[in-house]
């Protein structure tokens, strides 16, 4: 297949020759060319999303208006393209400080016109520009969303998101009364985390109420990361917190998250530590603590505990750290840690992140003009953007122009993690670790059985309560949110242990599904081990009876999709092993990550 690269470069040249035989005059442009070949309706279909994706990205107001009125015209560009259309405005109007020219309110059709929620993901896409075109005449439109029961939390989100970036002053009210009547929590929270870029002792105000009527399973980390995206915002939220404090139950799940996203901020660290009866983070420990360590490791340590320690959710190890190819993307890559590094290394890595931080790995705080703080991992950069991955592993893009400050951070792994282990459950970890790259069960991975999966963590009562049909999977399923999924990943050896994934003991459908990258079309065997009941689709199709299954796949990306009955039974367990049988030329890749 041509490279995107060598696609755009024969468009681009395709455009100049039809250029050199038109005699239409232009206003100035970088893309003329290219522009006389868009609006010439010569240009073929498969090469439109090279084309426009190049306007938005070079050129100037006159040009990107004739993108925008095609996106808002309904058959103005192709389904499928108008969304990515949308997110390369965006992109202009983000980075380049460029946006259509002329009259813009013809995006409102896109947010709440008639046909808005068939389109979910062009609407998503319609919203998010509004907001970073500023846009004050679609606040009523982002109001109405926000406060309307019905709207999705995603769209919900959004919305919110729009009125805090479009700061018109009825934005701040209407987040004051979500902030302290919303229906949910949930929504109470969000708008707080809204209401941080507007009013921040108030938005610490109604933080700290909501957490006294919270309860630990409620979700406030969104809100917590508001306060932590602003300067001396964790002081703000510790001082409101200290006044009316929470249970000390919520208020450990409260400190949890905060070191689960690498914050250690003095002020609330103390205050919710106090809170949860929980001690003060530890100091470094000194060579004589360390080789006393090392011994017990040695001695005492067991390998199998502390792979399940370091998969634990309050800990958050596998959200910046990856092994056989699954998990995180901010910290290193574990997988032969263990082979190559000293049991003493490993134990400082551990008790002390910053004693020794790669070069790669070194974080950077930048202070925007908005008064937002953004920390994380340079990916790359140029004279326009900042590419950054936070600790969440989200790449964040932030406009050189917004930039006030810029210095280098701490190691994302905040010391003091470790607080919330005991002795033996330390010993059990840094054992574990060790182990890695090691001959035996944590050797480096081979890259035969699915490592990372998918979860859906809402499926639908069509997909629960028996075995869908083929409408139901394609419409539940395939048709959707990526959002509506969540990562989910197997122990090292590649068994995925079903019991951290149903609720309690008690039995529980779950969809689930893995992908693999096919290289060279072929046969390839998928073979399926599992103590439970299940149901196999290869892409859109239900997988052939027999084990293993064996399918002819060409070239791209491939799922196999599970639903899987979970019962009681104690240590319920997936595996899926990868395979060219010996009469296939298939050439594959099983795709890992977070």
């Amino acid at each position: 297949m041509p490279s995107f690269r060598f696609l755009t470069s024969a468009v681009l040249a395709c455009a100049t020759l039809f250029a050199n035989i038109t005699h239409a005059e232009d206003p100035p442009s970088a893309v003329g060319p290219l522009m006389k070949l868009f609006q010439s309706g010569r240009l073929p279909a498969e090469r439109q999303g090279a084309v426009v994706e190049m306007i938005c990205n070079r050129g100037n107001e006159h040009d990107l208006r004739v993108v925008f009125d095609k996106v808002v015209a309904a058959d103005g560009l192709p389904a499928e393209l108008r969304p990515k259309a949308i997110g390369w405005l965006t992109d202009a109007a983000v980075t380049r400080k460029v946006k259509p020219a002329g009259e813009l309110a013809a995006l409102e059709t896109l947010v709440v016109g008639p046909a808005a929620a068939k389109q979910p993901a062009l609407q998503r896409g319609a919203l998010r520009l509004a907001a970073v075109w500023k846009d004050a005449h679609i606040t009523p439109a982002l109001q109405k969303l926000a406060l309307d029961n019905d709207t999705s939390v995603e769209l919900r989100r959004a919305a919110i998101d729009g009125l805090i970036t479009i700061a018109d002053p009825r934005a701040q009210d209407t987040l004051k009364h979500l902030a302290e009547q919303g229906p949910t929590l949930g929504i109470r929270m969000q708008a707080i985390a809204g209401l941080v870029g507007f009013d921040i002792a108030a938005a610490a105000r109604f933080a700290s109420s909501v957490l006294t009527v919270a309860k630990p399973t409620d979700d406030s980390g969104p809100m917590m990361d508001a306060f932590f995206s602003r300067k001396d915002g964790s002081d703000q939220l510790a001082a409101a917190i200290e006044k009316h404090p929470p249970s000390p139950d919520v208020a450990k799940v409260a400190l949890r998250y905060m070191y689960s996203v690498g914050r250690s901020d003095a002020a609330l660290s103390g205050v919710l530590g106090k809170i949860a009866g929980i001690a003060a983070d530890p100091a470094p420990p000194t060579p004589e603590e360390v080789g006393k360590l090392v011994d017990d490791v040695i001695a005492k340590g067991n390998a199998a505990r502390g792979e399940r320690i370091f998969r634990r959710k309050d800990l958050s190890c596998m959200k910046c750290h990856s092994v056989s190819r699954a998990g995180g993307q901010v910290g290193p890559e574990l997988s032969a840690v263990g082979g190559s590094s000293p049991v003493d290394y490993i134990v400082n890595s551990i008790l002390n992140p910053n004693l020794a931080v790669k070069e790669q790995y070194v974080t950077k705080v930048f202070s925007l003009d908005s008064g937002k703080v953004v920390t994380g991992v340079v990916i790359d950069r140029d004279e326009v953007r900042v590419n950054v991955r936070d600790v969440t592993g989200s790449t964040i893009t932030i406009p050189t122009a917004d930039i006030e400050e810029e210095a280098e951070g701490k190691s994302l792994m905040p010391q003091g993690l470790t607080k919330f282990l005991t002795h033996d459950e330390l010993l059990d970890l840094a054992r574990f670790i060790s182990e890695l790259g090691k001959p035996g069960p944590y050797a480096v991975y081979q890259g035969k059985t699915i490592q990372r999966w998918r979860m859906l963590t809402q499926p639908t009562t069509e997909l629960t309560a028996e075995v869908p049909h083929l409408e139901n999977f394609r419409q539940h399923v395939l048709g959707s949110e990526p959002s509506a999924w969540v990562p989910v990943y197997a122990l090292v050896p590649g068994t995925l242990p079903l019991e951290e994934l149903r609720p309690g003991n008690d039995p529980t459908v779950l969809i689930l599904k893995g992908e693999f990258d096919v290289r060279t079309a072929g046969k390839v065997a998928v073979n399926v081990i599992s103590t439970e009941t299940f149901q196999a689709w290869i892409d859109a199709e239900p997988a052939p009876p027999g084990q293993p299954i064996v399918v002819e796949l060409g070239p791209g990306r491939h799922a196999v999709t599970l639903r899987v009955e979970v019962s009681a039974k104690s240590q319920p367990q997936l595996r899926i092993e990868l395979s060219a049988p010996d009469d296939s030329s298939a050439k594959f890749e099983i795709v890992g990550g977070q």
